[in-house]
């Protein structure tokens, strides 16, 4: 138990007794007050019966015999009274007004505390007396020890809570890290389900992906691309996706494919994140030993089908642009996650841009990969539109058909 349950305990105890106290002095004090009214009610009584035959005898209304009778008959009723209003004195005033506080008092704050342990927040106390013990562990037998209890306290937590987004996040990621990855997929999952579409959930559909990769031995099965494809639509250069993906193009020995993914991977962090060093050393690693092979002209110039787009935002919905939102310009065929997409500021329109295949979200999915497709461009805040979100579609059409310049005027706004 930790010290601030200790507290809480002892000022509960504190609490009931104030109550406690004063509760059966008042009781003892009501009993007793109750019991000598009885008392002076039966002695009233039997004095006016005793009065009344009396008064019979003298009147000759009853023999000195029965009189003698009626009378012993009063007085062993009278005492009868007298001894039972004792007995229930002592009852009332023993088994009820003392044992039933006395239980109560130990009942409440033990029960209380149970049942904040099991529906409150009571585990969570015990959280930094964890963390202390991480800090201070020097085997790394200790700190898996400590890891595994903490993610123990994490995880109650979040099963009273699935929408708590922060704690499951931290609760997903400590399960992958201590290659729990069925938990890691449980509790992201979770998560996902809970949430509306939008950067937020692409993040945990990424590291959801992640968690189903690393479970099913490294390898993208057909629920992982279902989840890596969800996780794009909602942000074409999702982090842990993009991971997965230089990955696997390290694998399949596609060099330059994994430095791509990685420039993705950066354009998406914060300015000065540790992080954007390491994958610019990587890429710079691929580059170097690119170039001393004769293939650096293979890092995103050889980008095959290209389409040409020309984007411009009608001066109708211009004031009705927001700071926070968008570009998004896309090309896509009918069933496909985007082939080719790039996103940019509504600022920087009207522009030309032009989509290839170094763009794609999935490298089984390029411009390449259909013959025919359409393109479209949005003003919104996610990559998905969504109602209220600004947008322009094109026809669709065939890729190797199509050599002119696409012009889309964004105006209509999605109901």
């Amino acid at each position: 138990m930790t010290m601030l349950s200790t507290y809480i305990l002892l000022l509960m105890l504190v609490a009931i007794l104030f109550v406690l106290i004063p509760v059966l002095r008042f009781r003892n004090q009501g009993a007793k007050l109750q019991s000598e009214e009885r008392a002076q009610q039966n002695i009233s009584l039997f004095q006016q019966y005793i009065s009344e035959l009396e008064d019979n005898l003298a009147d000759k209304l009853i023999e000195q015999d029965e009189f003698e009778k009626l009378k012993l008959e009063l007085e062993r009723n009278f005492l009868f009274d007298m001894e039972s209003g004792k007995a229930s004195k002592k009852i009332s005033a023993s088994s009820y007004t003392k044992l039933a506080p006395l239980v109560l008092m130990f009942f409440i704050p033990i029960g209380s505390l149970l049942l904040y342990r099991s529906i409150g927040s009571g585990p969570e106390l015990i959280l930094p007396e964890l963390m202390d013990q991480l800090n201070v562990s020097q085997s790394v037998e200790d700190q898996l020890i400590a890891l595994n209890e903490i993610a123990a306290v994490l995880d109650q937590r979040f099963q009273r809570r699935e929408d708590d987004v922060q704690a499951g996040y931290t609760l997903g990621t400590l399960y992958i890290s201590l290659e729990e990855f069925a938990d890691a997929v449980r509790v992201f999952s979770a998560l996902a389900d809970e949430m509306e579409a939008g950067q937020d959930k692409a993040a945990i559909l990424g590291q959801l992906a992640q968690a189903q990769y690393l479970l099913a031995d490294s390898s993208i099965t057909p629920t992982v691309q279902k989840t890596i494809d969800e996780a794009l639509l909602l942000n074409s250069n999702e982090q842990a996706v993009m991971s997965i993906l230089a990955v696997e193009a390290l694998l399949s020995e596609d060099l330059a494919g994994a430095a791509s993914y990685w420039r993705r991977q950066v354009s998406q962090l914060p300015v000065g994140s540790e992080q954007i060093t390491q994958l610019n050393q990587r890429i710079a690693t691929i580059e170097s030993y690119l170039a001393e092979e004769g293939q650096e002209e293979t890092i995103g110039d050889d980008n095959g089908v290209e389409l040409t787009i020309t984007v411009s935002i009608d001066e109708s919905i211009r004031d009705q642009i927001e700071s926070d939102m968008k570009v998004f310009i896309f090309a896509r065929s009918e069933g496909t996650p985007p082939l080719a997409a790039i996103e940019l500021s509504p600022d920087d329109l009207p522009t030309t841009v032009t989509l290839n295949e170094g763009m794609a979200m999935l490298p089984q999915f390029n411009l390449s990969s259909v013959s025919t497709a359409y393109v479209g461009a949005s003003i919104a805040r996610q990559a998905v539109a969504q109602s209220g979100d600004f947008q322009a579609l094109s026809e669709t059409f065939v890729i190797a058909e199509q050599e002119d310049t696409i012009v889309l005027s964004i105006k209509d706004r999605l109901p």
